[in-house]
């Protein structure tokens, strides 16, 4: 494993999840100093760290607190995708080599929320986000899309939704159409998502798309009218410089989108990049904290802040990932998701329905290959009939 000098940012704070123990610590009545002293001598956590974790509290906080308790997150996930990144380790497979699978697994998918929206409504239940992630949603065809989002809109009462999100993710497979067709179902929120703004390192990782193509994207986006789009970033990608990484931030925040998500690279098991062993083009720790530091400190002055984190297995530096926002445009799925606050539930292959009761966490998995979700559909629905008796076991 790739690594030099161990840093331990977060102390002994480990896991995926270390802003949801700040969240308990202050909505138990704890106060920020207090939560300060516990995160600083229980946990050892940097002042860098226990600075950020309290910021993002205290904003998922004020969020949550004006989330009804019966509402839910919908998940949809299209596992499709132009080409695979180097580091990536989701249940995403190149469009071009599935093309036959995309209609089949589109029906198989409409027959699973046909199943979720009879549990919401059985169970009284209020949809107040919708995700399309995967994958790389816009890989399909406009028409496919439109069928998609046709048959979420006429499937589920939305009238509470309070944002619909597509990730867009690769700019190239962002194109007039597309977006016409999300304007048109009422989509809200999108991701555009360059990793790097290096057409270097675009073809070190992988990526089949030029720099100038992240700009078309994003500048065809905008003007058709999208008032919130996300843009990802990576710090640490193969290869990549501390310059090359403070480009990449400088020229993303030029474009002013309201969400950036700045990325720690993690080295994923399944991922191509660990398979083969690469670890020595990866930045030294030193390095990746140098860049991450830059990035908040750049996303701060110029008017964003932290919303979201969470962290991963064998991520450099033993660092996070944070979602920044500006204005009121806060990721209601992102902080539901992160933080275990809400039922998520979700549809699709490799799709985990995370279930929500006051402290009470439960899980409903999806196979994570189309061809297996595609045998096994039946059996994905009555996976589902779960979440009637999670919830009325519970008192409510």
């Amino acid at each position: 494993m790739h690594n030099n000098e161990k840093t331990i940012p977060w102390g002994t704070l480990v896991g995926i999840r270390p802003v949801k123990r700040v969240v308990n610590m202050l909505s138990s009545g704890l106060s920020e100093a207090d939560a300060r002293k516990v995160l600083k001598e229980e946990y050892e956590v940097s002042d860098k760290k226990i600075d950020l974790s309290l910021s993002i509290a205290k904003t998922e906080l004020k969020v949550i607190s004006d989330i009804p308790q019966n509402a839910v997150s919908l998940y949809i996930d299209i596992p499709f995708c132009p080409s695979r990144c180097v580091y990536c380790s989701f249940a995403s497979m190149p469009v071009s080599e599935m093309k036959d699978f995309i209609e089949p697994y589109l029906y198989a998918l409409f027959d699973e929320l046909d199943t979720i929206k009879k549990i919401i409504e059985d169970l009284k239940l209020t949809i107040v986000s919708v995700y399309i992630g995967g994958g790389t949603p816009t890989s399909i065809l406009s028409i496919e899309l439109d069928n998609l989002l046709y048959k979420i809109n006429n499937t589920f009462d939305l009238s509470n939704c309070r944002e619909f999100t597509i990730e867009a993710g690769r700019p190239d497979t962002i194109t007039k159409s597309k977006l016409e067709v999300m304007i048109k179902h009422g989509v809200d929120r999108i991701s555009i998502n360059p990793q790097s703004m290096n057409d270097k390192t675009l073809s070190v990782i992988g990526r089949k798309h030029s720099v100038q193509q992240i700009y078309d994207a994003y500048n065809l986006a905008r003007d058709m009218g999208f008032k919130c789009i996300n843009m990802d970033v990576i710090a640490g990608l193969p290869q990549e410089t501390l310059p090359e990484f403070m480009n990449t931030i400088d020229k993303v925040i030029e474009l002013n989108p309201e969400n950036i998500t700045v990325h720690t690279m993690s080295i994923k098991r399944a991922a191509r990049l660990n398979q083969a062993g690469d670890f020595d083009s990866l930045p030294v720790n030193d390095t990746v904290d140098k860049m991450v530091d830059y990035a908040h400190q750049k996303l701060n002055e110029n008017g964003y802040a932290p919303y979201y984190l969470y962290r991963q297995k064998n991520i450099l530096g033993d660092l996070e990932n944070t979602g920044f926002f500006k204005g009121n445009t806060e990721g209601l799925y992102n902080i539901c998701m992160m933080e275990e606050v809400r039922t998520v539930i979700s549809a699709g292959v490799g799709a985990v329905t995370k279930l929500v009761k006051g402290d009470r966490i439960e899980r409903i998995f999806n196979v994570k290959d189309v061809r297996e979700y595609l045998n096994r559909a039946e059996e994905m629905r009555k996976r589902k009939d779960y979440i009637y008796e999670f919830y009325n076991n519970l008192e409510v």
